[in-house]
């Protein structure tokens, strides 16, 4: 079944009203069936609503679906692009943007979880309302902002640590670095993930780092923190919502903790909970700011790249899929389940790389001895870094409860490599 990653927008009326003479409508035509998965719509709401739309006073209403429709409104997130141009996936660095622009800027992105259901074409309406979104997704720093808390209500959901972690007692000085979530709780407030282990105290919760970090005719080790470190440079955004929270982070790897030679930009997605499942997603982007520059896996070895040091766990299970080289489409996911300290009963963390990732899909790493899993990239060979084309690398964590079967993992596979075909329709009153 061939699947479509675009996103097609048809405006059947000769001329946008506002919103007190049109009604919107959405047509998702969904190929996969799957659990609350995200979905985003890139959209100028002054075009659908006018210019005194409220971007954040609107409602999505499930008209029909493969399901059955619920009636009540479905949670609706406008995030606006920090500039004219910007990506919907991924905002560029942009500086001297102010708060009151962002709320005052009509053009951005929708998100919202999709209902659980079967493959088909789902109707929803779109409509302004004057009741404010519940901001059930907070992001809070530290004072230095060295890290970023993300909560939903009561309930922890991640740190991003962007600047350097303090080194627990007894763990060398020199292993100190930043850059990486942890923890990472699990559905009921758990953490799933380890920082400075012991036995391999260079290990980082959720982190993507390279062995070989090469810059002109010699090696050193951002993931080892030998002689080369990632240093904070600025946070773009951070936001909370109704649907989302949002980090957007720069930081720039320096070699010998002076030279600057890559910049880093990373944007982390953590969704709402449903159903006790929770999605966060991590897109990283490397630019070279020095000719020379590669990164590459352990030599012999060909680990390295985006990963997962996970707490200890009782029970634990360590379950990879990948089809075979043939297959179209190709599927690919790592799974590490297990039951973890402060938890009500079994909980995981499913890896997806998106399809878009060069390689695709990497090769799949366990390590149980040291609780780490990961699809690597890009194995025991080097990829140089461009100064004009950053290197991006997309993954999906699928947080859940008890052990997940196959077909929900292949569900939610489906779902992030190929987005549905959405369609905007406008009529008159």
């Amino acid at each position: 079944m061939k699947y479509s990653i675009a996103i097609a927008i048809v405006l059947l009326t000769a001329a946008i009203r506002p919103a007190t003479a049109a009604d919107v409508t959405l047509a998702v035509t969904d190929t996969a069936a799957r659990v609350a998965t995200p979905v985003w719509l890139e959209v100028d709401l002054a075009e659908l609503f006018g210019r005194n739309a409220a971007p954040n006073g609107l409602e999505l209403i499930e008209l029909t679906g493969p399901g059955k429709p619920t009636g009540d409104p479905i949670p609706i997130q406008f995030l606006p692009r920090h500039a004219e141009g910007d990506s919907p996936i991924f905002a560029p660095r942009k500086s001297g943007q102010s708060p009151s622009s962002e709320r005052t800027n009509t053009k951005g992105t929708l998100w919202w979880l999709m209902p659980p259901g079967k493959r088909g074409v789902w109707q929803f309406r779109l409509r302004p309302t004057a009741r404010a979104p519940a901001e059930t997704l907070t992001v809070k720093s530290d004072s230095a902002q060295n890290f970023f808390d993300v909560t939903e209500g009561d309930l922890p959901v991640l740190r991003y640590n962007h600047g350097t972690v303090p080194v627990p007692e007894g763990i060398n000085a020199n292993y100190a670095r930043g850059e990486y979530i942890s923890p990472l709780y699990g559905p009921d407030g758990e953490v799933l993930t380890d920082d400075y282990p012991r036995d391999h105290p260079h290990h980082r919760g959720v982190g993507w780092s390279w062995p070989v970090t090469r810059w002109k005719d010699e090696v050193r080790d951002i993931w080892a923190v030998r002689g080369v470190w990632a240093r904070p440079v600025a946070i773009r955004r951070t936001t909370g919502g109704p649907v989302v929270a949002v980090i957007e982070a720069e930081s720039v790897w320096k070699w010998a903790d002076q030279d600057p030679i890559v910049r880093e930009e990373v944007v982390i997605r953590a969704f709402r909970q449903v159903d006790r499942c929770r999605f966060v997603d991590v897109e990283v982007r490397l630019t070279a700011l020095a000719d020379g520059v590669a990164i590459g896996g352990r030599p012999n070895a060909g680990y390295g790249g985006f990963g997962l040091r996970a707490a200890p766990a009782e029970a634990r299970e360590i379950t990879a899929h990948a089809d075979p080289a043939d297959a179209r489409p190709r599927r690919a996911w790592l799974d590490y389940s297990g039951l973890f300290a402060g938890g009500k009963g079994r909980a995981g963390v499913t890896i997806f790389e998106h399809v878009t990732n060069p390689d695709y899909p990497g090769e799949l790493h366990q390590y149980p001895d040291c609780n780490y899993v990961m699809p690597a990239f890009p194995g025991s060979r080097e990829v140089p870094l461009s100064r004009e084309k950053p290197l991006v690398l997309k993954h999906r964590l699928w947080i859940h409860p008890d052990a997940a079967a196959e077909k929900t993992q292949a569900g939610v596979w489906a779902a992030y490599a190929h987005r549905p075909l959405i369609t905007i329709r406008t009529t008159e009153r």
